[in-house]
């Protein structure tokens, strides 16, 4: 069966290719300069459900100054990647980073529609999630398995962004 639309496909056919688009800009760009992986990638041999947030939510990718976390939207210009136990494991992450003597946890989040990729500090995600709590009265919650998360606006995102990309 077709699917006309990447979000209209089962959940089981999108997580087998969740991510891989936008941590394959990640890669090519470098907008961050030379990087290694970080985090786990669909790590098999274990029962990843049953570890801790802050461990399933490791940022993917780590360079000389910072841990990254890479995220993608699509033509709703809505990151609905941010659930509230990735936010609250990705805050610990960015104090951990700090005391590694790295600059922090940044989010490079790549916009498939239109092509861009930007790269925000984890101030400006701080500064995002506040907002949307206040816009939305807290975070939503995903239809099909209740996970809540806050929807960041893809063009507020890019208002906020330190790095501003293309890519094809």
């Amino acid at each position: 069966m077709g699917y006309s639309n990447y979000r209209d496909q089962p959940f089981a056919k999108r997580f087998a290719t969740m991510g891989d688009e936008a941590e394959g800009v990640y890669q090519d760009a470098t907008p961050l300069g030379k990087t290694t992986r970080f985090g786990f990638r669909r790590p098999q041999g274990i029962k990843f459900g049953a570890l801790p947030d802050p461990v399933k939510h490791m940022p993917d990718f780590i360079t000389t100054t910072h841990l990254v976390e890479v995220c993608g939207l699509g033509r709703d210009g809505i990151l609905k990647s941010i659930k509230v136990s990735k936010y609250e494991a990705l805050k610990l992450w960015d104090k951990i980073a700090k005391q590694l003597g790295l600059l922090g946890v940044c989010v490079f989040v790549w916009n498939s529609s239109t092509r861009q990729f930007i790269v925000l500090n984890w101030k400006a995600i701080v500064d995002e999630v506040a907002y949307s709590k206040r816009k939305h009265g807290g975070p939503l919650a995903f239809e099909n398995d209740g996970n809540e998360y806050y929807p960041l606006d893809w063009e507020r995102l890019k208002d906020k962004a330190q790095l501003v990309g293309a890519w094809d």
